[in-house]
Parts: C-alpha cells; structure tokens; sequence
C-alpha cells in the first residue's frame, strides 16, 4: 500500500513505446517493451509519487483488426487491448517498483452528435493496397481507414480511480478509453478513437495532478520538425503553444493533441506539463527536465 499522502504523477505513455520500433508485433517482444517502461516509471515512483498511466493503444488495435481493418467492432478491440497493455504493465510496474498496481477497463462518453463523426481523421489499422469501402486516407503506399476521434465528455469509472489511487499505482484510460454514448435503450459502443492525450489531461485535471508528463517518440516541440534546421523548444508559455495550435504548425494527429492537453491541463492548475521523448522518461523530474517544458 502506498503512503497516503504521496503527490501524483500523470503519465501519458504512447502507445508506440510499447511496440518495438521495427515494428515487430509479438507479443515477447511487447512484453519486453512493457518491462522498458515499466522501469523507467518506477524511477519516477522512487521520487516519491504515486503513478496514474495513461497508455495508447494504436499498434495493437491494429493487430486485432486485421487485413480488412473492420471497424465495426472497434468498442471491444479498445477494451481487449486496454486488458493487454494494462496487464503487462501493471506486473511490470508492480515488479519494477516494488508497489502494488492495478489496471482497469475503462469507459468514456461522447456526444454521438460531437462534429469528429462528420468528419472522421483518425487512422486505423493496417496499410491497405486498395482503397477500402467507408472513410480512409491516403499515406505513401496504401490506405488507412479513418474513424471519428470524439472528444471525452466523461469518465464512468473517475471515482473508481481516485478511490484506487489512494492506494496503488493505477493504470487507466488506455486508449483513451472506451467510447460510449448513453442511449434511451443503453450504452452503445462507438466506432471511435478518443486521444489518450485528452483523456490524460482530463484526469491530471480531475485529480488535480502535481505535474503531467507525455512520453512521445519524438524529442519534445520542435521548431521546423523533420528539417535538418529542426530545434527543440525547451520552454513554453501557455499563451505560446496556443499560437503554434492556432498557427497550424503542429502535426494534427500526434504533437498537436498533446500541447493541447498540456495547455488545457496547465491552465486549469498552474502547474507544469512536459513532453519528453519516452526513453528520457525516467529524467522527467530533473531540474532541468529533457524536452520541452509547458507553464502558466
């Protein structure tokens, strides 16, 4: 059982530091990835914080929605792959760190109405040769499918995981949750993907987190990102990563929900965010932190 009085530390893993970079699909060599994290997070722990993880989930819904990419499916392979990655990490945490974790299955709502299923961006699943049937975009070599990425409204289990946290390591949302519309005959599952960044931030937010730390496979905010002149931003105001949001100059898939999160969560607490490259994790409580620091 951890000290009751422990500060907390939202981390929002994504879901390619649990997937090998080569791309390999196994699961030893997830189990693998799974202990790499798991052992970085328990130094965080050793400093005297208590971990809510929040992981994705895209490679391994890949996995399980085969050649096809049938989306219709996608509620369920959102809950199969939150019990996957939650197990391993919770062992190897738990292992790592010496404290007792607990993963949990978790739901979100969304407006069914939310403008994300107009206008689906989000891409899923394998790389097709053809063009599949429904929403998809094209990407060097093939298609993708595309599914709507709704924005969480509310958590079902946010009393569960504070009641949790009090004593254990936590491990939730993954994915960003599973999508969920309350109907007059019962929840309906949705063919959505929900940003794990945003339901990260809710949480940090929620629980009132000391600091939230987003684990990428990039360096942190870059000037000129993918040029040769690239330059990491060390340092930003909130009021300066809403310019680079409303400038557009951030990728909207993969660093421009973070730095909207980190702005949402800063905002709302006074307290810093970071974004940091996953293999500098374990340093993210420095001083002077790796990658690129977010305050008021």
């Amino acid at each position: 059982m951890l000290p009751p009085d422990l500060p907390l530390l939202v981390v929002a893993l994504g879901g390619n530091a649990l997937s090998p970079p080569a791309g390999d699909q196994g699961y030893a060599a997830e189990r693998a990835a799974a202990a790499v994290a798991a052992r970085q997070l328990a130094a965080l722990a050793a400093q005297g914080h208590r971990l809510l993880v929040v992981h994705g989930n895209g490679p391994q819904v890949g996995r399980l929605l085969g050649d096809e990419a049938d989306t219709a499916h996608l509620d369920i392979h959102v809950a199969q792959t939150q019990g996957e990655l939650g197990y391993l990490l919770a062992e190897a945490l738990e292992h790592a760190s010496g404290s007792a974790t607990v993963a949990l299955v978790t739901r979100a709502l969304v407006d069914p109405a939310d403008p994300a299923f107009e206008h689906p961006t989000k891409p899923v699943g394998p790389l097709l040769g053809t063009r599949p049937s429904g929403p998809a975009v094209q990407l060097a070599g093939g298609w993708r499918r595309t599914v709507a990425s709704p924005y969480p409204l509310a958590v079902v289990e946010e009393r569960a995981i504070a009641t949790l946290l009090g004593e254990q390591h936590v491990i939730a949302g993954g994915g960003g949750g599973i999508a969920l519309a309350r109907t007059a005959q019962g929840s309906l599952g949705l063919a959505g993907v929900i940003d794990k960044d945003w339901m990260a931030a809710r949480l940090a937010v929620a629980y009132q987190a000391q600091a939230l730390v987003f684990a990428t496979n990039v360096a942190g905010v870059e000037d000129g990102h993918g040029s040769p002149q690239a330059r990491l931003r060390e340092r930003l105001s909130v009021a300066e990563a809403r310019a680079l949001l409303d400038a557009g100059v951030l990728g909207a898939g993969s660093m421009a929900p973070k730095v909207e999160s980190a702005a949402t969560f800063v905002s709302a607490t006074g307290r810093p965010a970071l974004i940091l490259h996953s293999d500098a994790l374990a340093r993210a409580l420095d001083t002077t932190p790796p990658g690129t620091l977010i305050v008021p």
